[in-house]
């Protein structure tokens, strides 16, 4: 029942709405507009402050984060934003910022000692950091503090601030400095990525330039020397030298932190299967995190792009990598991924420099590049005296010394899995004790680190019936052999510290013409063990290389025919090692020194690299090429290659044909490799640049042991027929269709057999059909067939991929459609998380043991989302994991919006009353299923799908039927919202949904008084297929009478709220609870903001500390609850803004809690 005094209040108020009048000579004004995301002029004359009112078309206010005001400007901070806004504001009855000029600047001259009058820039804002108008600043500084009865003082800070502009004495700077405690990186969805907390300062003056914070650092010009760096550092380069005579002399210097270890992975593909494929380091890491914008992407030896709209997308926190519509991935195609990931084991500086001096056609250059981990182990891995003496004498060995991780327990035991040690009565378990896992203090006083060691390589398993925070393994032991069992052990691996260095010089002479000869010698340095002597004779390596190229014409007509000749020579010492490779992924596969799908580089090897060609080249009519090449590697490998090149273009004919022949033997067999390829096209000039082709492709690998006439398992044939057809872009269409069939042959015996055949169709283009229509995508559709089932392991099957885009608009944009579909296949990981402690309100998550087993220690169903922040103190991470679930894939993103007062502004009649009917719909659906007939691969909708069959689902749905919506007296809205989730875990899948209906009126009878009333229905539902207790299907209906009264500066918002929530899910009756709410919200002048909630809820039929009981109370308690804010926003000066927040509640019986926040930010 609500109290008397709430009553009162209540009548107070509207006796204050009654007696209020509107002044027919008010300056309030209301109006609709068009958001321009670019910002916008809001009214001709300046607003009174602090008296703009955003509000959505729903009624509800736009938060004052998502814009600033500017004198009669409003710029927008944060996307998306609706199309159209309700704007309230009280306009002044002139124009502050209205430009007056008393000089006319056109008779202004400048001096010779400057100019003397009007010397000002109205666009250089003088801010904070006041300077002399050289240097522009931008930017912003604060400081917030937290702190209360229930959470210790958390302090947070964020920092921005860009620089441009001349400090002086001809020295430029340029500055971007952000710092907004987000250790987070960008999404790797786009070509350019956004990065947070990086600190970039470029200092420049003349020809000499230090750059220094967060930067990149790529090698200089040379050939053996290969890097890209993410680094913390600085960089000094400088330019010498007479340009004019042809003189330069370019040093630099670098001295920093090195923030990743380098490597080289290859993927194997899946048949149709577009990822995401986890990238996974050097096989140890259980958390790796990708440096951003370091990976480099290769198809069949191809660099790839990434972007949605190109090739590949990337998330570098979970290391996992997937593939767009553009790229079908096949059983064929081979993947290569080189990438920096994070290594923190070992501090690592690195230096580097370079100098290249010109002087004329002769180039010289010097470059040096060293990089060295420090002695002293950081992060969690503090190594005794006892481990680096091991080390030591372990000499090189990159794998590494397995050492034993079992210790005892250190910190917070709810998050740990934890471990008793029994006595091992096996012989041959190289350690006397064994670990099993206890929740009992007494007994379970161990944790430890676990290392996949492969199938057999260890006596532990993990145990997938415990769910834990920590994943849980048990002992397996040994079979009779003293083999494991497992494939996991009690250990981590102790890498010692490197050092690597590399220095080239080289030099370069241009010939009078086309060519030049060029050469370059470099030695390597590559120490594994920091603290070892053992092993140093092959720390050091040389490689050199030579060539040279040059073009003559045949005759004195330069346009005429020319010859070309070149030549090189290149030495790698067995023990040369580079910083990251130079070669191309393909390189051993070229000489025949990989199998088909594999790029891995063999063990080191003494190699030679010699070769020379010679062509003939016309201008307009084609050229022909012919090279030799010789390839030689240590004492058992010889290859010799031979490769043609033709090419003619001739009246609207190209022809391109190759054809390369590689014979190679080693110690153990002699091979053949015969890689042809033509293409032939026509462009027809008759019908304005289409183009027709047909082309073929093809590998031959044959090797035979010595001495036999079987073929080696490493044998291979394919042959690839393609015809296509192709429209010349233009800016109303572009379009392309190929057709191709590729045959597959692999060793049977004595020779090469069928084993699998693939047709694939594929189409793309874009078509604009008129101005408010325009249509692209992408199409393609493989068949896979399988003669020789007996050879390979895939089956028969069919892949379709695609995507389609569509956007349409009528009526004079009345009607706008924006659509997206893709379908295609891929595979969705088995998601596992760990919950890490940070302190009551610094994190997401709160801990519910007493509503499950109360057993102090954490399962992953007993962490929920906190319903307030000052007690989440509870953070999410991803564990690795590399258990995927193949799916079909099918997603649609689709708006639509109905506005007919863009059609019939100024209609009558009928349509003047259809007018104000608006409809908004958006439908977003992600479903991913496994195979099965039942199911509609290419049909979104269909998500009545059976458990077994769903993998995940995302959905998003909302609907919106609007009158006379955001119309100043009135308007009525009718919307249907519905969300619903569902992932695969490694405890099964979780899926929940929510779903809403809601009828809002809202009346305004004058400028200070605004009725509404809403009604809500809806459901919520929660399924966990390991957890059931977490089940629930709520059913809610509420109604939400309120008023909002602003009589001048001072607005009050008045709500009550009577609702029922009742979990249905039960056979019989279920918990439910009725609910009653009074809100008060008031505000004066936006600087003073006040709410206060109060919450009577009956709970029956059931436990309030349950999992739904928790669900129906949402962190509030059966009785009275209480909750209060009061927040305060006042500019201390023009550049100054202070907020101080004040929240306080009391739910239930239980103390009240009190939290105050404060935030001073300064704007440059």
């Amino acid at each position: 029942m609500i109290p008397k005094t709430l009553w009162l209040v209540i009548c107070l108020l509207g006796a204050g709405v009654l007696t209020g009048q509107g002044s027919p000579l008010s300056n309030v004004r209301e109006k609709v507009v068009a958001v321009n995301p670019a910002g916008q002029l809001v009214d001709t004359l300046t607003l009174a402050p602090g008296s703009l009112e955003i509000f959505f078309s729903n009624g509800d206010p736009v938060p004052e984060s998502a814009y600033t005001l500017s004198g009669r400007y409003l710029r927008w901070n944060s996307v998306p934003l609706p199309d159209s806004l309700h704007l309230r504001y009280r306009a002044l009855p002139f124009t502050l910022d209205e430009r007056v000029s008393l000089l006319d600047s056109a008779q202004l001259r400048r001096e010779e000692a400057g100019l003397v009058i009007g010397a000002y820039d109205p666009y250089v804002r003088l801010g904070l950091l006041d300077n002399d108008t050289k240097v522009q600043t931008r930017g912003s500084f604060s400081r917030a503090i937290s702190f209360g009865n229930r959470q210790d003082l958390v302090l947070n800070s964020a920092f921005n601030l860009q620089l441009n502009g001349e400090l002086g004495n001809g020295i430029e700077v340029a500055a971007a400095i952000t710092d907004e405690n987000l250790p987070v990186q960008p999404e790797g969805t786009t070509q350019q990525l956004r990065e947070f907390d990086r600190i970039f300062i470029q200092l420049r003056k003349n020809r000499s330039q230090l750059t220094a914070g967060d930067y990149e650092l790529r090698n200089p010009d040379g050939y053996f020397m290969r890097y890209y760096k993410k680094l913390e550092g600085a960089t000094f380069t400088t330019v010498a030298g007479e340009e004019e005579d042809g003189e330069r002399w370019e040093n630099s210097a670098s001295i920093a932190v090195a923030r990743g270890q380098f490597i080289r992975q290859n993927i194997t593909p899946g048949e149709g299967n577009q990822g995401p494929y986890k990238l996974t380091g050097d096989g140890a890491q259980r958390f790796l995190i990708i440096l951003a914008g370091t990976e480099r992407v290769f198809l069949d030896g191809q660099l790839m792009e990434r972007g949605l709209d190109a090739d590949y997308i990337i998330d570098y926190n979970l290391a996992e990598l997937t593939f767009t519509t553009r790229r079908l991935i096949t059983r064929d195609v081979r993947i290569t991924v080189e990438y920096e990931y994070a290594d923190q084991r070992y501090l690592r500086t690195l230096t580097a420099g370079s100098s290249r001096y010109t002087k004329g056609r002769l180039t010289g250059y010097v470059n040096l590049y060293s990089q060295q981990d420090s002695r002293t182990a950081t992060g969690d891995l503090q190594l005794t005296a006892e481990q680096r003496e091991a080390l030591s004498l372990e000499g090189d060995n990159p794998e590494g010394i397995p050492v034993s991780s079992i210790d005892t327990l250190d910190g917070r035991e709810e998050l740990r899995s934890t471990y008793a040690l029994r006595d091992t009565l096996l012989p041959c378990a190289p350690q006397q004790a064994y670990l099993v896992s206890s929740n009992d203090p007494e007994l379970g006083r161990y944790v430890a680190t676990f290392t996949d060691r492969g199938p057999g390589g260890g006596p532990y398993r993990l145990d997938p019936g415990r769910p834990a925070n920590e994943r849980v393994y048990v002992f397996v032991g040994y079979d009779e052999d003293c083999n494991p069992l497992g494939r996991f052990s009690p250990e981590i691996d102790l890498v010692a510290p490197r050092q690597q260095q590399l220095f080239s010089a080289g030099g370069e002479y241009r010939f009078d013409g086309e060519g030049a000869i060029r050469i370059e010698g470099s030695r390597s340095k590559l120490d594994l063990n920091r603290f070892s002597d053992i092993d140093q004779a092959d720390d050091a390596g040389h490689a050199l290389r030579v060539d040279a190229d040059r073009t003559l014409a045949i005759g004195p007509d330069s346009s005429g025919w020319a010859v070309s000749g070149r030549g090189r020579y290149e030495f790698v010492e067995q023990t040369f090692n580079f910083i990251n490779p130079y070669r191309s992924p393909e390189f051993y596969r070229n000489w025949n020194l990989s199998n088909r799908l594999s790029t891995i580089r063999p063990e080191q090897e003494t190699e030679h690299l010699m070769g020379g060609g010679l062509g003939l080249v016309r201008a307009g009519v084609g050229r022909l090429d012919y090279d030799y090449e010789r390839f030689v590697r240590g004492a058992d490998y010889r290859g010799q290659r031979h490769e043609g090149v033709l090419q003619v273009d001739v009246a609207g004919w190209r022809a391109a044909g190759a054809y390369s022949l590689l014979d190679n033997e080693d110690a153990e067999s002699t091979g053949t490799f015969r890689r042809p390829s033509l293409l032939v096209s026509k462009q027809f000039s008759q019908l304005a640049g289409w183009e027709i082709a047909a082309g073929y492709a093809g590998e031959k690998s044959v090797r035979r042991p010595i001495g036999t006439d079987s073929l080696s398992q490493l044998s291979f044939q394919y042959d690839r027929y393609t015809v296509g057809i192709t429209a010349p872009a233009t800016e109303r269409y572009a379009f392309t269709l190929s057709a191709s069939q590729r045959d597959d042959k692999l060793p049977s015996a004595t020779e090469l057999l069928a084993s699998t055949s693939a047709r694939e169709l594929t189409a793309e283009g874009k078509y604009q059909a008129a101005r408010n229509l325009q249509v692209g995508g992408n199409f393609t559709y493989r068949a896979l067939e399988v003669p020789g089932q007996e050879l390979v392991e895939d089956r028969p099957s069919s892949t379709v991929l695609g995507r389609l885009d569509v956007r349409a608009d009528a009526l004079e944009r009345a009607f706008t459609s924006q659509t997206t579909y893709q379908v295609g296949s891929g595979q969705e990981p088995r998601v596992d998380f760990q919950y890490l402690y940070v302190g009551p309100g610094q994190g997401q998550y709160i801990w519910q043991d007493s509503l499950y087993n109360n057993d102090g220690r954490i399962q992953p169903n007993e962490i929920v989302l906190s319903p307030f922040p000052d007690i989440a103190d509870y953070i999410r991470v991803s564990v690795f994991n590399n258990e995927f679930v193949r799916t079909d894939n099918v997603s649609i993103n689709q708006r639509v919006n109905w506005d007919p007062s863009r059609l019939w502004r100024e209609a009558g009649g009928v349509r003047k009353f259809l007018r104000r009917i608006a409809l908004n719909t958006a439908v977003n659906i992600d479903r991913k299923t496994q195979e099965d007939d039942a199911i509609m691969a290419w049909n979104p909708f269909q998500l009545a799908v059976a458990d077994s069959s769903l993998v995940a689902l995302n959905v998003r749905r909302r609907h919106g039927l609007f009158f006379n919506r955001a119309d100043p007296r009135y308007d009525i809205q009718l919307s249907n919202d519905e969300q619903r989730n569902r992932r695969v875990l490694t405890t099964g899948y979780e899926s929940s949904r929510r779903e809403d209906w809601e009828l809002r009126f809202r009346f305004r009878p004058n400028d200070r008084l605004s009725i509404e009333a809403a009604g809500i229905t809806g459901r919520r539902e929660s399924d966990s297929e390991r957890f059931n207790e977490k089940d629930f299907k709520i059913v809610f209906n509420r109604v939400e009478p309120g008023i909002n009264w602003q009589p001048g500066e001072f607005s009050l918002q008045t709500t009550l709220v009577l609702g029922r929530e009742e979990n249905v899910l039960p056979a019989e009756d279920g918990e439910y609870t009725l609910r009653r709410e009074a809100k008060f919200t008031g505000n004066y002048r936006n600087w003073i903001n006040a709410s206060f909630n109060w919450v009577q809820i009956d709970f029956a039929n059931g436990r309030a500390g349950s999992p739904v009981g928790f669900a129906l109370l949402q962190g509030l308690q059966p009785g009275r609850n209480l909750l209060w804010n009061l927040s305060l926003v006042q500019n201390l000066g023009e550049y100054l803004q202070l907020n101080l927040i004040y929240d306080g509640r009391q739910t239930g019986e239980a103390d009240v809690v009190h939290v105050g926040r404060a935030q001073v930010t300064a704007q440059f």
